[in-house]
């Protein structure tokens, strides 16, 4: 299983309500899993604003798409639902999973870019173990990595679960790894509709 990111934008003058009934993504195909569909809370953090995670089979699903939204049912899909008017798709990125499983709950996100291209799989997930020793109350949800270059720097993220920022503190304090994953950034996420101002 491969994990596809949007990379969402709320263009300027779209209210927020429209904006979040669009973004719950009508997509109509069973086979293509919202892994987590995240807002950046309280604008804590770099860009993306927003995101959508999807669970694909293999790259085979994005060549599918290709050949749906190429067709008649796929024009008429792109004319009759609204999205690509409400929801600026500023981006995506084909991902492996390092790490997790699963459809990410409710709670508060850290979401972490990071920067590991020259290591196997392997040696990130064992990074990120590592870490997660000590970060409770957090869990590790997942680590992603990008698949060929095919995502946006620095081509990692990963996401941790607190049940609230507080809880979160003293993982947000403790110093960052020095193990060959260089974390860039971080931002806080929440589920979509959840973020506030």
């Amino acid at each position: 299983m491969l994990m596809f990111v949007e990379y969402i934008g709320r263009p300027h003058g779209v209210p927020i309500d429209l904006f979040h009934s669009h973004a719950q993504q009508d997509w109509p195909a069973s086979e293509d899993v919202v892994v987590a569909n995240l807002a950046r809370m309280n604008k804590l953090g770099p860009e993306p604003h927003y995101m959508c995670w999807w669970g694909i089979k293999s790259l085979a699903r994005v060549d599918e798409w290709r050949a749906y939204y190429n067709s008649e049912a796929g024009r008429l899909h792109l004319a009759e639902s609204g999205d690509a008017k409400v929801l600026d798709f500023q981006q995506h990125g084909l991902f492996d999973i390092v790490h997790g499983s699963g459809v990410v709950g409710g709670g508060l996100h850290i979401a972490e870019f990071f920067d590991a291209d020259h290591l196997p799989n392997a040696a990130i997930a064992d990074a990120f173990n590592t870490r997660a020793v000590s970060a409770a109350p957090g869990r590790l949800a997942y680590v992603l990595q990008r698949l060929g270059l095919l995502a946006p720097d620095p081509g990692g993220i990963a996401l941790w679960t607190f049940p609230s920022l507080a809880a979160a503190e003293p993982f947000l304090r403790a110093p960052l790894p020095r193990d060959g994953v260089t974390v860039s950034a971080r931002g806080v996420y929440c589920p979509m509709g959840e973020e506030g101002t």
